[in-house]
């Protein structure tokens, strides 16, 4: 059986997220790929060098292309709301890689919501010592969406409201 890939992108991050030890000692089946800059070899310095002139997520898209990554964290503690175009872009550039949004539980619905919607296949609080990481991971690389059951209660909500109002407008 093949590995699952993951890749961690933090994008203007104060607290760094650490997953290789949860991710190393609890399964041999996921493999975390690393990419820092500091491994690059003199023939690719003038790649480099223009990746500077790149935003911040222009840079972190150009790493997970390369990369290619089958499942991503993105340590999203910032406001969700600037992720949803990096999701976008993410969905278009690497259609297979699936994105898992570390959060704080201070993260408002519709803000998830929004990030579902622009391509987010889960979240996770983001205290993951108390979560099998490798469980979400394999749950997301199969297809799965990984929320709370509180976010899919709400979920559920709007698409039954959505098609009640459908249902009531065909009836006038």
């Amino acid at each position: 059986m093949q590995a699952i890939t993951v890749a961690v992108v933090e994008i203007d991050q104060k607290q760094q997220i650490s997953v290789d030890k949860l991710i190393q000692q609890d399964n041999k089946q996921i493999k975390l790929l690393i990419d820092n800059e500091s491994s690059y070899n003199s023939p690719l310095e003038r790649r480099q060098e223009s990746r500077h002139e790149m935003t911040v997520i222009d840079n972190a898209l150009a790493r997970i292309k390369r990369l290619s990554p089958r499942v991503l964290l993105v340590n999203a503690n910032n406001s969700i709301e600037e992720y949803c175009d990096f999701l976008l872009a993410l969905q278009y550039l690497c259609p297979d890689t699936h994105a898992i949004m570390l959060i704080n539980e201070t993260v408002r619905d519709d803000y998830l919501f929004r990030a579902l919607a622009s391509g987010a296949r889960g979240f996770i609080v983001s205290d993951l010592n108390s979560l099998d990481l490798s469980k979400v991971v394999k749950a997301v690389d199969q297809g799965e969406i990984w929320i709370s059951r509180k976010m899919q209660g709400k979920i559920m909500e709007q698409i039954v409201t959505a098609f009640q109002n459908e249902i009531r407008e065909e009836s006038l």
